[in-house]
């Protein structure tokens, strides 16, 4: 798993933002909290969350 930036989440839609939370969420049990996959997929929720609080509030 590859860290998605912020400037690449930034080019995606809500709807797509929303689907990748929820795909890496699903995952995220998969690995070991001790992992590099573990990591990556935990900065790269973190991303989207501050995509989505940079956006319209309403959200």
């Amino acid at each position: 798993m590859v860290v998605s930036t912020i400037m690449e989440l930034m080019r995606l839609t809500r709807i797509e933002l929303c689907d990748l939370a929820v795909k890496i969420t699903n995952r995220l049990p998969d690995y070991p909290e001790t992992s590099q996959a573990y990591v990556t997929a935990r900065e790269t929720l973190s991303n989207i969350r501050r995509i989505r609080a940079r956006r319209d509030p309403n959200w």
